[in-house]
């Protein structure tokens, strides 16, 4: 049964550790899990800082937990990708793992990302967790390596590990800066949209989705890397013109490149997913947009 497990004849509930459970995505895996019963703790106390020795133990500590889900990372839109922070994470995340050990965890989930994978491979098949991994960025490479060393420690030290290797997660609380709030900014203020490639093709997945699934495998037996994704490909055109509805002639496609190594083609293949965790997306892509639609009109 999700969210607990059996000890003794009595079913004892799951307690997770969820690091960056108050942004974008970890506030849907910290709603999920508690959907599935299990408690969840955030590290959000004023003056702990994850990035220091002392801030790390003192969450460890504080919660107790049997579990920890690491969504904390930079993430900083349109800068991440090259972020020197990124090595800070790679080195306070697997300090964090030994301690979270030390103290008696027993699951690890990291929250990965498709840029681990082998980009200059082109391919229209969806990504199966079998693909090479050959990272094209930097916070590609560093959330590899932070996978490799924690993979190689979990087994040494008795923890089951799993990477969720996101692909494209969308919908409310993200960054304005990011494609679909950004799309939906320029159709209010009736200016033209300007994307990308039309034929860039992604797997967008709802963020509710995308934490819920998280939350599951975390909940789960599943070892290695699992994709978190949908299966279901759409272009950048096609997502401008549903975003867009009725004032799709401001669409632009095209006149921004791709960013240096990006595939026009990227979409999971999230088989194993289903057979870990029963996991299938619940939103459609246009729930996803009408959703988001909703969101700004409160924020904005």
């Amino acid at each position: 049964m999700l969210g607990a497990q059996q000890n003794g004849g009595a079913m004892a509930q799951r307690r997770v550790l969820v690091t960056g459970g108050e942004g974008f995505v970890g506030r849907q895996v910290v709603a999920a899990l508690r959907g599935l019963g299990a408690e969840a703790f955030v590290p959000a106390r004023p003056g702990i800082d994850l990035l220091t020795q002392e801030g790390r133990g003192a969450w460890i500590a504080a919660t107790r937990a049997d579990t920890l889900i690491h969504a904390a990372w930079v993430t900083r839109h349109g800068t991440y990708w090259d972020a020197p922070e990124n090595l800070d994470w790679l080195a306070a995340s697997l300090d964090l793992l030994r301690a979270f050990a030390e103290a008696g965890g027993r699951r690890f989930v990291l929250v990965g990302t498709c840029a681990e994978y082998d980009w200059s491979r082109p391919t229209r098949t969806p990504w199966r967790e079998t693909r090479a991994t050959r990272p094209a960025s930097l916070y590609g490479a560093a959330k590899l390596a932070t996978w490799t060393a924690a993979a190689a420690f979990a087994a040494q030290c008795g923890l089951t590990a799993a990477s969720a290797r996101l692909f494209l997660p969308v919908g409310r609380h993200e960054a304005p800066g990011r494609l679909l709030p950004s799309l939906i900014a320029a159709v209010r203020a009736g200016t033209e949209l300007r994307t990308g490639p039309a034929n860039l093709t992604r797997d967008a997945i709802d963020v509710r989705d995308a934490g819920e699934a998280i939350a599951r495998l975390a909940l789960s037996d599943a070892l290695g890397p699992v994709n978190i994704g949908t299966g279901r490909p759409i272009t950048l055109g096609e997502l401008a013109r549903r975003v867009a509805g009725a004032s799709s002639h401001l669409v632009r496609l095209g006149g921004r490149a791709p960013r240096a190594g990006e595939p026009l083609w990227m979409v999971a293949d999230p088989a194993r997913l289903r057979r870990a965790t029963g996991f299938s997306p619940r939103f459609t892509l246009d729930d996803t947009i009408a959703d988001a639609w909703a969101y700004w009109r409160t924020v904005a």
